[in-house]
């Protein structure tokens, strides 16, 4: 039971204790994609966990992969998506994840803006401005400018969602 043996000497017995010492990594990430997950292993094992959905997300969200942190244990940062450690202490490996928006550009009209359509970090503020073509003037901003700055022809759009902004 346990660590605890009975033995009946109805016979000659040979009885060994065997010690282990394993070791276990616990593995969070919001998205999924860790590789390996919670494992379990010998003291002194070579890890290397990695990142492999990276970025994830649908339509006008994605969800990018930034780097991890283990608690308890050494541990090298090799890429943004990949920690090498030798496991020995019981740890925990917390992958980080960053929010990212589209921002579609665009223009009605002759003229250009000085910012292409991408993606964009939540919480950012992106600087748009607008140049108008030979014989036209600027006259609006129009599409999701809700919580923007506006300043003539130039507008400071707040990543706060996925935005559509047309000069």
């Amino acid at each position: 039971a346990g660590n605890t043996i009975t033995a009946v000497m109805t016979q000659a017995r040979s009885i060994t204790a065997v010690f282990d010492d394993r070791r276990t990594l616990t593995v969070n990430s919001a998205y999924g994609g860790a590789s390996p997950g919670t494992t379990t292993t010998n003291w002194g094992t070579a890890l290397s966990c990695f990142i492999t959905n990276t970025p994830v997300g649908g339509v006008g969200t994605q969800y990018v992969a930034n780097g991890g942190a283990v608690l308890s244990n050494d541990y090298t940062q090799a890429s943004a998506t990949n920690i090498t450690l030798t496991l020995t202490n019981d740890a925990t490996l917390n992958w980080a994840w960053q929010t990212n928006y589209w921002l579609a550009t665009g223009v009605s009209g002759s003229g250009t803006v000085n910012v292409a359509s991408n993606w964009f970090q939540a919480g950012s503020n992106v600087v748009i401005t607008a140049t108008a073509g030979t014989n036209w003037y600027f006259l609006s901003w129009a599409g999701e400018t809700n919580g923007c700055g506006l300043a003539g022809n130039t507008i400071t759009a707040v990543m706060t969602q996925a935005r559509s902004i047309t000069a």
